[in-house]
C-alpha cells in the first residue's frame, strides 16, 4: 500500500511539472511569435531603410552626375574615388581613365597666371575657379577631399565683351561728332582744292594740286570708316553687280597698284551676283584690299575670287602675299584701334567685321607667318530666290578649283 502511495505521488508531481512544462511551452511559443513578428518588422524596416538609401545614394549621384562643375572625390591618399560626367567633359577623360589615380598623375594642371586661375590640359586652357574642402566622418577624422572646378572662361568672355561694348558705344558717339565736325570744312577743302587744280592745270604747280586732293580723299576715307564704325548700318539688301563693285573699287585702287607694280587675279567662277548692300560691300572690300596693298610686295599679286561656300552662301576671297600674321595677333585684328602699323587707325578691319555681321554673315581669316593671309568674307544662304538664267543660256560654276584650303592659323569674326 505504502508502494501505491509513493507511486500515485510520483505520478501527481509527474502531472503538475507536465503540466508547468505545457504552460511554459505554451509561452516560450508566445514569445517566439512575438519575436518573429518583431523580427518581421525590423527586417521590413531595414530592407525599407536600404531601398531609400540605395534611392538617395541614386538620387545624389545624379544630382553629382548633371551638375556642370567638375567634381573629383578623393580619398585621404588624394586618390582619385569618383568623378562626375562635368570632370569628364572638362578633363578629355573618361571614368575609367580617372578612378584609381592619384591626383598628381592625372594628364591637368593648375596654374596662377596673375590674378587668374587657370586649368591647362592636353586640349586647351580653361579659366577656372577651384576649391578643394575635406570629408569629414561623425567624429569630425578627414575621411577623403572634394575638389570643385568651375570653367569661367565663357563668363570672362562675356565681361570683356560687355566692357568693349561700353568703350565701344563711348568711342562711337565721339566718333559720330568728330566725323560731322571735320566734314563740313573738309567740303570746303575739297571744293577750293578742285578750283585750284583747274586753275594750276598744265603748270609746274599742278602737282600740288594733286597732292592736296590725294590728301583729302586719304582723309575722306579716314571719315568714312568712322561713320562706318560710329553708326550701326542696317543692309539694305539686293541684288548686286559684283563684277560692277570691283570696276569702281579698282578704280580708286589704281593708283596705289600701279605704284607698286601690282597684279589684282580676279575670279569670279561664273558668279555675278551677290545679295547684299553694295555699298557696304564695297566700303569691306576697300579695308582688306588696302591692308593687302600694304602688305604685298613691289610686283607681287593679290588673288581675289568670288566662290561658293559649303553652306551654299557665297564667300570673296582675297589672298595676299605678305609676311603673314602672328598668331598671337590673329585674335586682336577686329578690335578696334587695333593696328600694327605706325600710323593705322585700326578700324579698318573692325569695319568690315561690322558689315559682316550686318549682313548675318562672318570674316575668316587664316595665315601663317611667311606665307600671307586669307580674308574670307561670308555671306549667308539667302532665302531669297536666286536670279534664273536667261532660256538656253549656260552658268558654268568651277567650284571645285577653288577649295578651301586652310593656310593654317585661323581666325573669326562675326560680330
Amino acid at each position: 500500500m505504502i508502494e501505491a502511495g509513493y507511486l500515485q505521488e510520483a505520478f501527481s508531481t509527474f502531472t503538475a511539472a507536465s503540466k508547468s512544462l505545457e504552460a511554459y511551452y505554451q509561452k516560450l511559443q508566445e514569445e517566439v511569435h512575438y519575436l518573429t513578428a518583431v523580427l518581421e518588422e525590423t527586417n521590413h524596416r531595414l530592407s525599407s531603410a536600404l531601398n531609400k538609401a540605395e534611392e538617395a545614394k541614386d538620387f545624389l549621384d545624379g544630382i553629382l552626375q548633371s551638375l556642370g562643375e567638375a567634381i573629383i572625390v578623393l580619398d585621404r591618399n588624394d586618390q582619385v574615388i569618383m568623378v562626375n560626367r562635368g570632370a569628364e567633359d572638362l578633363l578629355g577623360n573618361s571614368t575609367e581613365q580617372l578612378l584609381g589615380r592619384p591626383l598628381e598623375a592625372l594628364d591637368f594642371s593648375i596654374q596662377e597666371e596673375g590674378p587668374d586661375t587657370v586649368l591647362v590640359t592636353r586640349r586647351k586652357k580653361f579659366q577656372v575657379i577651384c576649391s578643394r574642402s575635406p570629408i569629414l566622418d561623425s567624429e569630425g577624422v578627414v575621411r577623403g577631399y572634394v575638389l570643385l572646378i568651375k570653367d569661367i572662361s565663357l563668363i570672362k568672355e562675356l565681361e570683356i565683351q560687355r566692357d568693349r561694348n561700353k568703350r565701344l558705344i563711348a568711342m562711337g558717339e565721339m566718333a559720330a561728332k568728330l566725323v560731322h565736325e571735320i566734314r563740313n570744312p573738309l567740303c570746303s577743302i575739297e571744293l577750293y582744292a578742285s578750283m585750284l587744280a583747274g586753275d594750276l592745270q598744265d603748270t609746274v604747280h599742278s602737282e600740288l594740286a594733286t597732292g592736296i586732293s590725294q590728301g583729302i580723299k586719304s582723309l575722306n576715307h579716314v571719315l568714312t570708316n568712322m561713320h562706318y564704325f560710329a553708326i550701326p548700318q542696317k543692309p539694305s539688301h539686293q541684288w548686286i553687280d559684283f563684277q560692277k563693285i570691283m570696276s569702281e573699287l579698282l578704280f580708286m585702287l589704281r593708283p596705289l597698284f600701279e605704284a607698286k607694280r601690282l597684279r589684282l587675279n580676279k575670279n569670279l567662277n561664273g558668279q555675278t551676283r551677290l545679295w547684299g548692300d553694295g555699298e557696304l560691300i564695297k566700303q569691306a572690300l576697300m579695308n582688306i584690299l588696302l591692308n593687302a596693298l600694304e602688305v604685298s610686295p613691289e610686283e607681287g599679286a593679290v588673288h581675289l575670287a568670288l566662290i561658293k561656300g559649303e553652306d551654299g552662301g557665297m564667300v570673296i576671297e582675297i589672298k595676299d602675299q605678305g609676311p603673314g600674321i602672328p598668331k598671337e595677333y590673329l585674335e586682336k585684328i577686329f578690335d578696334p584701334f587695333f593696328s600694327r602699323k605706325e600710323k593705322g587707325s585700326g578700324l579698318g578691319l573692325s569695319i568690315a567685321a561690322n558689315i559682316m555681321q550686318a549682313h548675318g554673315g562672318a570674316i575668316k581669316v587664316k595665315s601663317d607667318v611667311g606665307q600671307g593671309t586669307c580674308f574670307q568674307l561670308r555671306f549667308p544662304l539667302t532665302a531669297s530666290p536666286a536670279p534664273r538664267p536667261q532660256k538656253g543660256q549656260m552658268i558654268k560654276n568651277h567650284f571645285m578649283n577653288f577649295p578651301e584650303k586652310g593656310l593654317g592659323n585661323e581666325s573669326y569674326s562675326s560680330r
